[in-house]
């Protein structure tokens, strides 16, 4: 009893931690961190890009539509559907911890920093309640400023996604529809030959082995026999 308490309660522990990720986007460029409970590690600083190699693109392939068989609609739209379930799952699960914002208007000429400065504050009275009505969030900070002294537009952006391991599984348990239907349309290649190779042997001509000639004369008697008459 006591070894089964104790794997119940690492199980729940581990249903109900959470992990996430932190995206922020400022002077310094991207930065990108992977939080797990308490543990928090950066996978992508601007240092680390710079220290990256360059992978060399690959020549693009011609894509031949001929060789593109289109597939049944009624089977793409249920996958779609199904598709649709989980991103609602995931929209629903998904927890946004803080979501900052910080534009800044500016540019050579006043009367236009002006303007996008007025349209950007339009923006975002709009988009807010659409955010909150979407989205399980904690923190909204989106603010706009204008700068007059400068010739550039700048923006500085953070979000932090959190969401709990059992949520997680919730979401893929939805796309099980979609699973199960690409396993069945897979047939075996074995069964492919086989029944290609049964085919193959009922067209085959009577009195003909593998493409070889048969012996029999036209009199019935047999070439390949010495009959003792010559």
């Amino acid at each position: 009893m006591l070894a089964l308490a104790i794997t119940i309660s690492v199980i729940l522990i581990i249903a109900l931690l959470r992990f996430g990720v932190i995206i922020e986007y400022g002077d310094a460029g991207f930065r990108l961190w992977v939080k797990a409970g308490f543990l928090k590690f950066e996978l992508l600083s601007d240092d680390k890009k710079k220290k990256s190699k360059k992978k060399k693109k690959k020549p693009k392939k011609d894509i031949n539509l001929k060789e593109m068989m289109p597939g049944s609609l009624n089977e793409f739209m249920s996958m779609l559907m199904t598709v649709q379930n989980s991103l609602g799952r995931l929209k629903r699960r998904l927890l946004i911890k803080q979501l900052t914002v910080y534009f800044t208007s500016a540019g050579e000429d006043p009367s236009t920093t002006a303007l996008v400065f007025g349209a950007a504050n339009a923006a975002i009275g709009t988009i807010v309640p659409q955010i909150r009505n979407n989205f399980r969030i904690r923190k909204l900070d989106l603010r706009t400023w204008f700068d007059f002294c400068s010739a550039e537009q700048k923006i500085y952006a953070k979000i932090i996604i959190s969401i709990a391991v059992w949520e997680v599984f919730y979401i893929l348990f939805a796309l099980l529809p979609l699973v199960t239907s690409m396993f069945k349309r897979k047939t075996p290649k074995n069964s492919e030959n086989i029944n290609q190779d049964k085919i193959n042997q009922k067209d085959r001509k009577d009195g003909e082995d593998n493409g070889k000639s048969s012996d029999q004369r036209i009199d019935g008697n047999n070439d390949a026999k010495n009959e003792g008459n010559d």
